[in-house]
């Protein structure tokens, strides 16, 4: 339930209601029911699938989602009058490099492949971004061990471009830094990701996606799965 009223059926309602337009919900599915749009929900407002939240995480599942499956009617509900009204519009913007993840992990392998997709997409899109790199720095001589292993670990994790630099080097890229040894990222980096979110949004909707602001979820409830396998199999 939402303000106004405003409800989404489950998919086992859209089924049912489908088998009873078109005498089974096989033969819905496969074209003798309800018309499907693309992307978009039915004439009663139901979508095979709802994402909750339009932060960049909702958006970016919500894209890809109906990229891999076109044929599903997607909607993103958002409580908030935009999309990336929190917490994706006020944080502190890095692309990360992936250094500091667990050689051989998911995160350290999705963070090297991520910063390469963000850098594309912005180039893309025309999203501004600044690939202005970082500074590790060790201004203590006890730390320049532990500096050392995590260039080894960002090695480990093919992040490109790491390098480790000493004091003078230091002060060349920036003046107002001190330290014995650095282990400089070139390819971190800044980006606004509310840009990012919106763009997402922009994306997914050019799809044939839904996205409903205004529309706060405050109840779920489990449904009946309806027991016609192969309306469901078409989006297996």
């Amino acid at each position: 339930p939402a303000p106004g009223g405003r409800t989404l059926p489950g998919r086992a309602e859209r089924s049912r209601r489908a088998g009873a337009a078109g005498g089974g919900a096989g033969a819905a599915a496969g074209g003798g029911g309800e018309e499907k749009r693309r992307g978009g929900g039915d004439d009663n407002g139901s979508f095979d699938v709802a994402v909750v939240g339009a932060g960049i995480v909702g958006l970016a599942t919500a894209r890809e989602l109906l990229q891999r499956h076109p044929s599903l009617a997607l909607a993103v509900l958002e409580k908030e009058p935009e999309p990336a009204h929190h917490q994706s519009g006020h944080n502190s913007g890095v692309i990360h490099s992936g250094i500091y993840y667990t050689p051989g992990s998911l995160k350290a392998r999705l963070c090297v492949q991520g910063a390469a997709l963000c850098y594309r997409y912005c180039d893309q899109k025309g999203i501004p971004y600044k690939q202005c790199g970082k500074l590790i720095v060790a201004v203590e001589q006890d730390e320049i061990p532990r500096l050392k292993a995590l260039y080894e670990r960002g090695l480990q994790n093919n992040v490109p471009g790491l390098k480790l630099i000493g004091a003078k080097e230091i002060q060349e890229k920036e003046p107002f830094c001190r330290g014995l040894m650095a282990l400089d990222s070139p390819h971190t980096g800044i980006v606004d990701y509310k840009q990012v979110a919106q763009s997402y949004a922009r994306d997914f909707q050019e799809a044939g996606g839904t996205i409903l602001t205004g529309f706060e979820v405050t109840d779920m409830e489990m449904a009946k799965e309806s027991p016609a396998q192969k309306y469901f199999a078409e989006y297996s």
